[in-house]
């Protein structure tokens, strides 16, 4: 109740600087992630500010005018807020990172280790960054292509991975792999991650791959359940592309494609699924209030949060 009526009361200090156009993404099956974007929506109109978002968004929030079509959110923003947990702003990242767009994460989801806030710290802060008070963080991007018989079927932007994996089956896949122009092997598995740093401590921690620091410049390819216990998680530099080549096992099963754990894309035998890493970065609002370090501690319970 005491972040609420902050909002409320205007109680915060005015922001002097020229409007600014917010793009606000936020999870509709969280209720309080939604009442944030109200308050947020309430609090920016009454400094001068102005906020779009999808048209659903707009809907729960209680702010139709404010709703535009998803490929417009982004157009012209200064600052995109991310409301929700690390899915939430995976989605934003790659909305917003065409554009340019600063990315400040609020987790009102379940561990939030990409976020930079909590709900409760919003009011605080929102100030601070819309004065410009903060330093951005670029984070490495990946670009897949899902190629077949020479051409592009499909393509997406990753923050976090891509994952080449089991289509509808259990059954073991078959790749190829080849880094920089050389074959690298041939291997059964479940699947394979293709994963940025900042994905290192997703999917690829779960998968037995080394954690990474988001400032790296390296790309971490990691075996789902390899039939070969020698092929093990490998870091390469972000500059050697990935090919991927999807062969037939003897059942002829399909696979598929996924882009930061969505976006599934089904792969045929004989496809082949290019990797590097993207022209654009995403850009994260940093504000000082914890490192990577302090982050990990946090969050993967590393001996409590003594500093």
């Amino acid at each position: 109740m005491k972040a609420e009526r902050r909002w409320l009361d205007h109680s915060l200090p005015p922001v002097y600087n020229a409007p600014m156009q917010i793009a606000m993404i936020a999870t509709m099956n969280r209720p309080h992630a939604v009442e944030i974007v109200r308050r947020t929506v309430h609090w920016l109109r009454a400094h001068g500010h102005a906020a779009r978002m999808t048209a659903a968004l707009a809907e729960a929030a209680d702010c139709p005018e404010l709703g535009v079509p998803e490929n417009a959110v982004m157009a012209g923003a200064d600052l995109a807020l991310s409301i929700g947990g690390d899915g939430t702003m995976l989605g934003t990242a790659s909305l917003a990172a065409p554009h340019q767009v600063p990315v400040l994460g609020v987790n009102a989801g379940a561990l939030g280790f990409l976020t930079e806030l909590t709900p409760n710290e919003l009011p605080q802060y929102l100030p601070r960054v819309l004065a410009g008070d903060y330093t951005l963080e670029p984070r490495m991007l990946l670009r897949a292509q899902l190629r077949r018989d020479d051409a592009v079927v499909a393509e997406s932007t990753a923050l976090n991975d891509i994952v080449v994996r089991q289509g509808i089956t259990s059954r073991m896949i078959n790749l190829e792999v080849r880094v920089a122009g050389h074959r690298l092997g041939r291997f059964g598995a479940d699947g394979l991650i293709v994963s940025t740093p900042t994905g290192s401590t997703a999917y690829c921690l779960s998968a037995g791959g080394p954690i990474v620091h988001p400032g790296a410049s390296v790309m971490v390819l990691v075996p789902i359940c390899p039939h070969s216990l020698s092929f093990r998680p490998m870091v390469i530099p972000a500059t050697d592309p990935v090919e991927i080549l999807c062969e037939s096992n003897s059942h002829g099963d399909e696979m598929m494609v996924t882009t930061d754990g969505h976006q599934p894309v089904t792969a045929n035998p004989g496809d082949r699924v290019t990797i590097a890493v993207a022209a654009e970065h995403a850009l994260l609002v940093k504000l000082g209030l914890f490192s990577f370090y302090d982050r990990l501690r946090e969050k993967l319970q590393w001996g409590g949060n003594r500093g």
